[in-house]
């Protein structure tokens, strides 16, 4: 089966979405905490460390989802296609950009054809796997 055109489109979705929350990890590292912390004074200070916490945890999640789900899909396994769909429902909640690719991407990706290559590609190399042993 031949293999989607648009999947290097997705591919490039994924790294890029990687690359922008990386981009998002480091000014959250290097901007705002370093200043907020040193002018809080009190109380405010453990629950503001702790939101800082909460979004670098959510943002580094992101970027390990994206990467998986582009070198799934690059070496053709179901398992990226259902991380690059995990990744594209949760691009939804980045408007507007993300909530237009995530859609996109994530009807390209359920399509049937879609997933009967990831499918038909998977049961290939299982087969291939056996006859060369």
């Amino acid at each position: 089966m031949k293999k989607p055109d648009l999947l290097i489109l997705v591919v490039v979705w994924e790294l890029l979405s990687a690359f922008f929350a990386l981009m998002g990890l480091l000014s959250v590292a290097i901007i705002v905490f370093p200043d907020a912390t040193v002018s809080m004074l009190g109380t405010a200070l453990p629950g503001f460390i702790f939101g800082i916490s909460i979004i670098v945890l959510i943002l580094l999640s992101y970027i390990i989802i994206s990467i998986i789900a582009a070198i799934g899909i690059i070496n053709n396994r179901n398992w990226g296609r259902i991380m690059g769909i995990v990744q594209a429902a949760l691009s939804i909640f980045a408007p507007p950009v993300g909530t237009v690719a995530g859609i996109l991407i994530l009807v390209y990706l359920l399509r049937p054809d879609v997933e009967g290559y990831f499918k038909s590609v998977e049961s290939n190399g299982s087969i291939q796997e056996n006859t060369d042993k």
